[in-house]
């Protein structure tokens, strides 16, 4: 056999060979993202609320603001979204119709500009601040219709400033008060309204709760979490082109087991197990519910302690920087009667056991004095208002309404 003719029948064989070889990566990863479509690492939570875009939801929101301009309904809907932030784990996102972001991620009240808030946050001992998560910031709502827009009209004597922010808890909305204070601002008084992130928070995390990672900052399904945070060198970039594959999610599920509701549960700490699992992140963040339906009474104390915690580092702040502090406990949707968005297999959930047992549990805290956060969680319950809500969580201007006039009967108490 002449070299020529060797060199070819190799070149052949070895074209044989990798063309097979291809084929058969192809055929097991299309193997393998079926398995992961029939075997998804979390169950759908769809079928436990109405969409407020589904027809039925639509026709609740069209009660709830009294119009048929259904294009006016989708603009209520399509809040900012939280980007990211240099210092802060996130922030608000940018203004869009009907939602004015501005200065520090405030969102403004109709009338307000950027010069207009800058003159106001430089006047010291004057203004409320206000920190939440979506619910302040007043997702589904226009401006003037969050909650803190409604405290500003009921209270003329004082100017509230909405710093809700999107997903944010107390761990982060701290952050945002520590952030503001370095900056040379001022409160009077700061207000908290926490109640439902903190669940999700701390159940979907495998750390300690001070050490809970930003799940949004994570970027959930984009891989790795060194890839996140690594530089893009050479190394990270094969990384990311393996991690991509779907039988690369299928042997990385394989190799490290989820955890089973029934395991024993041992929070890390962030300064001994860095952020080197996502596969575990990702089990808690899909699965929490289903992880800590036999640690209910647990989390609950978790929860409790770092609102103790929490509340006790605020409130010498405020000595130090000079601002009173308060902190509400706030209606969660997911547990009042008659809610329109929720149907009815949320209440056979894991998701409706766990909120509702951590929820017993904090309002018992707060009744004997052992917590010292007022409590609104039933004010709109027992208000007996309909169409309170536009979605599962978040409130609707009647809802934030009556949280106001709740928020400011606390606050004003002697």
């Amino acid at each position: 056999m002449s070299a020529t003719t060797w060199i070819t029948t190799l070149f052949k064989t070895t074209c044989v060979i990798a063309a097979i070889t291809l084929l058969l990566f192809i055929a097991v990863n299309i193997g393998a993202q079926l398995y992961l479509e029939h075997h998804p690492l979390s169950v759908s939570d769809a079928r436990y609320f109405l969409d407020e875009e589904s027809a039925e939801g639509i026709a609740i929101r069209k009660r709830i603001f009294n119009t048929n301009d259904e294009h006016l309904l989708e603009a209520y809907v399509s809040a900012p979204g939280i980007r990211p932030h240099t210092v802060l784990h996130f922030t608000e996102g940018a203004a869009r119709p009907y939602y004015k972001v501005g200065l520090e991620g405030i969102r403004y009240l109709s009338g307000w500009s950027d010069k207009f808030v800058q003159n106001l946050l430089t006047q010291q001992y004057v203004q409320t601040f206000v920190f939440g998560g979506s619910t302040t910031f007043g997702d589904g709502v226009p401006d003037n219709s969050t909650v803190v827009a409604r405290l500003d009209a009921i209270d003329e004597e004082k100017t509230y400033i909405n710093f809700g922010t999107q997903a944010y808890d107390s761990i982060r909305e701290v952050d945002k008060l520590v952030y503001l204070l370095r900056k040379g601002y001022r409160p009077k008084s700061v207000i908290f309204i926490d109640g439902l992130n903190e669940v999700t928070t701390f159940a979907r995390s495998p750390y300690e709760l001070h050490d809970s990672p930003r799940a949004q900052g994570l970027i959930l399904d984009r891989g790795q979490v060194p890839l996140v945070f690594g530089v893009p060198v050479n190394k990270n970039r094969l990384l990311a082109l393996a991690y991509s594959f779907p039988v690369s999610h299928l042997i990385y599920r394989f190799l490290n087991r989820m955890h089973d509701a029934d395991d024993g549960f041992i929070r890390k700490s962030a300064n001994v197990d860095g952020l080197d699992n996502w596969f575990e992140l990702m089990d808690f963040h899909y699965n929490w519910a289903s992880l800590h339906k036999n640690r209910i009474d647990e989390l609950a104390n978790e929860i409790i302690q770092y609102y103790k915690e929490n509340i006790s580092f605020v409130r010498q702040l405020g000595d130090s920087f000079g601002f009173d502090a308060h902190f509400i406990y706030q209606p969660i949707g997911l547990l009042e009667p008659n809610q329109e968005f929720l149907l009815p297999d949320f209440y056979a959930s894991d998701y409706f056991a766990v909120y509702s047992g951590v929820d017993s549990r904090i309002r018992q805290a707060i009744s004997q004095g052992f917590l010292m956060m007022e409590d609104c969680s039933r004010a709109i319950s027992e208000a007996g208002l309909q169409g309170s809500y536009v979605d599962a969580t978040h409130y609707s201007p009647q809802g934030n309404d009556i949280l106001a006039s709740c928020i400011f009967q606390k606050i004003s108490a002697p």
